[in-house]
């Protein structure tokens, strides 16, 4: 079946009732433009569930934050989660120490963005989180007179003092003395706390709403009718409007001045949590009947929970949060997270499907229309034309069939228009084709000559016709004149006229509201006056950048405001300039997802879409910004064909060999945020320096001269889509350019110089959007050995052995010169040589070196691509290495690497194999034609070889072993798209597992193989 659901037309008036809804959507749209709906009617929202397989501690949320730095922090019955969008950080309660997380049980948070500080309420009483520095201040029943160890409700009121609902009672802690006093509540148990706009404390109990009197320091009860007195949570959606979720009532809204209650209710009225988003819709959590959505207008949808197609993870919502970007955050008791991400809809209405014989037949979309009848029409490269009938909601398919001579003369349709009630007109490879609807039947329309492939056709003024050809230019058609010799003119290139056609191939037409005919071709862009001949010709100019910047033009568009835009292929998109003659050009460098444009639409708030072969970029003609619509948007795909229509309710159809997408007028402005990056940790010899410290921002750092191995580790807090962020590194007093390391989100350095650094990082979404720069310094110091008086030592020292040399010398060549020259000549020789092992060979291990490995790793990734051959890089890091100097010493951890590279050396036994040292005391190792079954099975002799070698009996205990390996595995087939760094970073990615999963691992990584 289809993928468009609901019926479009439902009686004969269906056009009368479509420019009613369009009427409705065009008034209506400019107002809802900039909100990010995450419910629309045309499509459900996308739960994704986070839960134990995402880091989450424990599948019972109860409470979610969100920081002002944007990071998450869940609230569960198995911990405290800090959340960045790909890593899950969990603190836990330690039972042998009371300095961290007081219980692991938590029921509530409460985070006081003033001091960047979180209120954790649990089982075991109140824990006080100081983010920047990890430290946890504890309030227990025992220690500080809390009334009862289960806090249920935190807030701070405006004076700053920290409320606490427990189950018996609500406690006032002044956070700077640590006093804290107790009150008796109705019923005891305190469900939620809520400071209201006029600063009064509101207390959520199991009999009815209390609030506290100041001015008595008592708490007061509010004389409510309410269906139940259960209270269970407190919002403030609107000024004076208290909106409360209750056991067995629903959820009431209660005008606080007139004591005025309104009631809703749901088929599950024990409401838990709530929520407004900011597109105006209130969520309602229920404990068992899943999770209510009220938009506005009173309609109400239903997430149950339950039953096998559920998108909701679990009938019982605990906790609610919309974050800064826009997205629901659902907390669930039992099922983890849900993530509901309002970017994230499925737009594709009609798809082929090759096990529905009812769905839309396979290949590009050439054409979509739209005909008086309601009924959608879809022109398929070389599948002929499918019809979907709206009253049926069914697709016809009409395709050539030889036996048959009413049927389609060819299946190769490019172009439709319908010329009336009764007819549509086929542009065709087989020239024109009507179409009758009232015989269900195809006939050649006997216009052209017979050997015309028509490429596209418009209507002209009154009943003129416009049809453009593959090879034979342009054709004008009057259907009203009597003389048969004046109906048909034909427009074509001449070499030896300027003002000709510029080009025979005709790909697009259109007749603007000037009654002006434009043209496109595929060499250039004509313009036909009204009463002329004579065309004018645009074309590309190099360098000239007010003129189109592609000659091959696919699509020309004219907009509401009567611009004219044009779609090139290797051009992007150009606005003509009516005034100036020219043109406006927007490219990739400009934000387009592609120079090549196959489709231009306008939607109801004036945006230009262009429909390229990477996706759907939108174009804000009044700001001139560009925003991306990909595959993660629900269009489907990427490459979009030539079949574009506005349909007459604003939705935009753009059809490609995924399907075809229905983007509804209802569109929202979902322009993504930067993202924030952060460097969050810092480590030497991949040990963390400062594991409290949230990130490294901005700071400057002192290491010395013997840290040797730097790693560094960053997030961008994009929570659409984190798994699909990019990043790009660039050390600055060490890499000369920028690194783009794909979604690796670590970097390491190894033997820097002594000096300042300054390590910058950007980060890219999904969606194209680029973050500032986050940036941190710092300083390597200098050894005493290179201190300015330690030069100064080593410039007199190295005259006077200038001196003796030169003394030496003079003496040597008065003395022995003809032997003196013959040595040279040996010398030379033998200098010769070392020059060439020192190019190639590493000094120490007697290994290839980095820069010899780089160059024979290309040239096999070369011969390997040109083979269709496997090639393997197996990349080597030893394993706590550092302590064998320190126990050692430097030269014996040298003969240790040494020795290392040797018995690697003896594990490969084919030519074609070699062994380098990539840095440290880290090697590679390059297997060529060798998969990764073999390439694991040379890895475990690697492996065990180096786990034997011992530290020299001059330098320790004979037989002595004293580390592992861990190794990281890449073996591909590589394709003509294949790097070298990509190899490289492949390798290193599973290096970086091997020693995450706790070293003396090997980790083979999949990279793009098969």
């Amino acid at each position: 079946m289809p993928k468009l659901s609901s019926r479009l037309f439902n009686c004969p008036c269906k056009i009368i009732m479509y420019l009613f809804i369009f009427l409705i959507l065009t008034f209506s749209f400019p107002q809802i433009i900039f909100a990010n709906s995450i419910l629309t009617s045309e499509s459900n929202p996308s739960f994704e569930v986070l839960d134990r397989n995402s880091g989450l501690s424990n599948l019972s949320v109860s409470s979610i934050v969100q920081d002002r730095d944007g990071f998450l922090w869940f609230g569960t019955q198995g911990g405290l989660n800090h959340y960045n969008g790909k890593e899950m950080k969990v603190f836990r309660h330690d039972p042998f120490t009371n300095k961290g997380l007081i219980h692991n049980l938590i029921q509530t948070m409460y985070y006081d963005r003033q001091k960047h500080e979180l209120w954790i309420g649990t089982y075991q009483g109140l824990s006080h989180l100081i983010i920047n520095n990890k430290k946890f201040n504890n309030y227990t029943v025992k220690n500080d007179g809390l009334s009862n160890p289960v806090v249920v409700a935190i807030t701070i009121d405006n004076a700053r003092n920290v409320w606490i609902g427990t189950l018996e009672g609500l406690n006032k802690l002044n956070p700077e003395t640590g006093e804290i006093k107790q009150y008796d509540i109705p019923g005891d148990v305190v469900r939620d706390l809520k400071v209201d706009s006029q600063g009064r404390l509101l207390i959520a109990s199991y009999q009815g709403l209390l609030y506290y009197k100041e001015q008595k320091d008592s708490i007061e009860s509010l004389d409510l009718n309410l269906p139940s007195p259960y209270v269970m949570a407190i919002k403030e959606f609107k000024p004076g409007i208290i909106t409360l979720g209750l056991w067995e009532g629903g959820v009431v809204e209660v005008n606080l001045k007139t004591k005025e209650v309104k009631r809703k209710t749901f088929k599950d009225n024990r409401v838990y949590s709530l929520l407004e988003t900011k597109d105006g819709i209130q969520w309602v959590g229920t404990w068992g009947g899943g999770l209510y959505a009220l938009e506005p207008d009173g309609k109400i949808y239903h997430f149950s929970g339950t039953g096998s197609n559920s998108s909701l993870p679990h009938p019982i919502v605990y906790s609610m949060l919309q974050d800064d970007s826009d997205i629901l955050w659902v907390g669930t008791n039992g099922g983890g997270i849900a993530k509901v991400n309002p970017r994230k809809r499925d737009y594709v209405k009609f798809a082929h499907d090759p096990k529905d014989k009812n769905s839309l037949s396979a290949g590009k979309i050439n054409s979509i229309l739209r005909d008086s009848k309601g009924d959608l029409w879809f022109a398929i490269y070389n599948a002929g034309l499918n019809r979907y009938d709206a009253d049926q909601e069914e697709i016809i398919k009409y395709q050539h069939n030889p036996k048959d001579s009413n049927s389609l003369p060819t299946d190769s349709i490019v172009d439709m228009i319908e010329l009336n009630k009764q007819q549509l007109l086929l542009a065709t490879h087989k020239g024109l084709v009507y179409y009758d609807y009232k015989n269900n039947e195809f006939n050649k329309a006997n216009i052209l000559p017979d050997d015309r492939i028509v490429y596209s056709i418009a209507k002209g003024n009154n009943s003129d016709l416009l049809i453009g050809t593959y090879t034979h230019g342009l054709y004008h058609y009057n259907r009203e004149t009597n003389r048969l010799t004046n109906r048909l003119k034909n427009y074509h290139h001449s070499h030896n006229a300027n003002s000709s056609l510029s080009n025979n191939l005709v790909y697009d037409i259109v007749v603007d509201s000037k009654d002006r005919v434009w043209v496109a071709t595929n060499d250039g862009l004509n313009l036909l006056e009204p009463g002329r001949d004579k065309f004018k010709v645009y074309r590309k100019v190099v360098g000239n950048y007010n003129q189109l910047a592609s000659n091959n033009v696919r699509v020309v568009f004219e907009d509401s405001q009567s611009r004219i835009w044009i779609g090139m292929v290797g051009g992007g998109l150009a606005l003509y300039n009516e005034e100036q003659k020219n043109f406006k050009s927007f490219s990739e460098k400009d934000g387009l997802s592609s120079n090549i444009i196959t489709g231009i639409l306008e939607d109801g708030a004036g945006r230009i879409w262009a429909a390229t072969h990477n996706g759907i970029s939108i174009l804000d003609p009044a700001t001139r910004e560009v925003y991306v619509l990909t595959p993660d948007d629900g269009i489907g795909g990427r490459e979009f064909n030539s079949g574009h229509f506005k349909d007459v309710d604003g939705t935009m159809l753009f059809g490609g060999v995924h399907g075809v997408a229905a983007i509804p007028a209802s569109f929202t402005n979902l322009k993504s945020d930067s993202p924030q990056v952060y460097i969050t940790n810092v480590d030497i010899f991949q040990t963390s320096i400062d594991p409290k410290r949230p990130f490294f921002n901005n700071q400057h750092l002192n290491f010395n001269y013997n840290d040797k191995f730097l790693g560094f580790k960053f997030v961008a807090l994009d929570y659409d889509a984190p798994d699909k962020v990019t990043f790009s590194y660039k050390l600055e007093g060490f890499d000369e350019e920028w690194i783009h390391a794909g979604t690796r989100d670590y970097v390491s350095y190894s033997n820097l110089k002594p000096g300042d650094y300054k390590l910058k990082v950007s980060a890219k979404t999904a969606r194209g959007v680029k973050s500032d720069i986050a940036s941190l310094d710092f300083t390597i110091a200098k050894p005493w050995f290179k201190s300015n008086l330690a030069y100064f030592i080593y410039g007199l020292l190295f005259i006077f052995l200038i001196f003796v040399m030169l003394k030496i010398r003079e003496w040597y060549l008065l003395n022995k010169k003809n032997s003196e020259l013959a040595n040279i000549n040996k010398k030379l020789k033998e200098a010769n040589q070392e020059l060439k092992n020192i190019s190639t060979k590493d000094h120490l291990t007697g290994l290839f070196n980095k820069r010899y490995f780089e160059t024979k790793l290309d040239d096999l990734l070369n011969l390997a691509k040109r083979s269709n051959t496997h090639l393997t890089l197996i990349m080597l890091d030893i394993d706590n290495f550092k302590p064998i100097n320190d126990r050692f010493g430097h030269l014996a951890g040298d003969y240790y690497l040494a020795d290392i590279g040797e018995t690697m050396g003896q594990q490969l036994q084919r030519s074609t194999d070699f062994a380098a040292r990539y840095g440290g005391d880290e090697f590679a190792v390059v297997l060529y034609d060798t998969d990764k079954e073999e390439a694991l099975k040379i890895a475990e002799r690697i492996k065990k070889s180096v786990a034997n070698v011992s530290i020299r009996p001059e330098f320790g205990p004979l037989g002595e072993k004293s580390t592992t390996a861990s190794i990281g595995i890449i073996s591909i087939i590589p394709d003509q798209s294949s790097t070298l760094k990509e190899i490289i970073a492949w390798a290193d990615k599973a290096l970086y597992q091997a020693k995450q999963l706790g070293r003396n691992n090997i980790i083979i990584d999949e990279g793009n193989s098969n």
